[in-house]
């Protein structure tokens, strides 16, 4: 699949459905200086990921602890209500393996935000300009913010993606 808005695209090894809902591995391409990914930085209070580069550089921050991770360099692992980011920031494409235990709903997350880079609907930053959008996919990604408790978030994004689907997006 490819993100038309980012250049960026993700091929699955193994989805939720084929792991019995237990993971989810793909092998993820960030286009040169794709630094979209790195701002804001999110936690995940449900889910631990790994990072793994098959080809290229990944700046990775976890935590406190910043990382550029080539192939052949170990996993690093982000464990559950860790903040963290990743981006490129290379002239070259960086290419690595995530694994996300247990997945949720993060694979129906990645479809939707890949159709709406088609449909045109993301830009060049990955941020639908429709904040409906913006509130399924936050649901789906099952991902929050530091400041803001993520219990109250997790509630206005359920809220808005009610409200999305009230209005017809889906």
């Amino acid at each position: 699949m490819k993100n038309f808005a980012t250049g960026d695209s993700i091929d699955f090894i193994q989805t939720a459905k084929e792991s019995d809902g237990k993971m989810s591995k793909f092998i993820m391409t960030l286009a040169p200086k794709s630094s979209w990914a790195k701002s804001p930085r999110h936690f995940h209070p449900y889910q631990t990921e790994t990072f793994e580069v098959v080809e290229g550089e990944l700046n990775l921050s976890v935590g406190k602890e910043k990382y550029i991770l080539r192939s052949k360099d170990p996993k690093v692992t982000v464990d559950k209500f860790t903040l963290h980011s990743f981006w490129n920031a290379t002239n070259n494409e960086v290419k690595f393996i995530a694994e996300i235990y247990p997945p949720r709903n993060i694979e129906k997350g990645i479809r939707k935000t890949y159709e709406l880079s088609k449909l045109g609907k993301i830009n060049k930053n990955n941020i639908p300009y429709n904040p409906f959008y913006s509130m399924l996919l936050m649901k789906d990604f099952d991902a929050y913010f530091p400041i803001v408790p993520w219990k109250f978030q997790r509630l206005l994004f359920n809220i808005g993606a009610k409200f999305a689907n009230l209005f017809g997006y889906k």
